[in-house]
């Protein structure tokens, strides 16, 4: 399970005295532990687990908020905060299954819009829905909306 290998992380990030991975790790501790609590209120009388695939969830939410950051870092030319989050993005990324490249993302996509025939934007529903059923986990949504929206317009262009 995710949890009981982020807690081994931990346990390895303090023998080593990393103290930004320690920070870090029990912060996304801290969020997992949370989520469970939220979870455990809405249905009392149950045990409630967290599963994988909210731990997963919790962390695309963090990584997320980390690139906002770096973007809003970027802008305000503080480099050395936008290497921190960069850091601390590339330390959560380890817990994710493998993310598609832009590439990959795009070949993918353009493969869906052929098998599902989709031929303009109000498609687009009909593409991220095959999309998220069979690369859920694989794949950044907001990346993947662009290129849909991209080859959906282009294909409204050029009929």
């Amino acid at each position: 399970m995710l949890v009981a290998k982020i807690k081994d992380d931990l346990a390895k990030f303090l023998k080593a005295g990393d103290k930004s991975k320690v920070s870090l790790t029990r912060l996304l501790l801290a969020a997992v532990k949370d989520k469970e609590i939220s979870l455990r209120n809405n249905n009392s009388e149950e045990e409630v687990m967290v599963t994988d695939s909210i731990v997963m969830d919790i962390i695309k939410k963090m990584i997320k908020q980390r690139n906002m950051a770096m973007e809003s870092f970027k802008s305000a030319n503080r480099q050395d905060l936008v290497e921190k989050e960069k850091l601390e993005n590339d330390l959560l990324s380890v817990y994710l299954p493998k993310q598609l490249t832009v590439n990959e993302l795009a070949n993918l996509i353009a493969k869906i819009i052929n098998d599902t025939k989709s031929e303009s934007i109000r498609d687009m529903s009909k593409v991220m829905k095959v999309l998220k059923e069979q690369y859920g986990d694989k794949c950044d949504f907001q990346k993947a909306s662009k290129i849909v929206k991209d080859k959906l317009s282009n294909n409204e262009n050029s009929s």
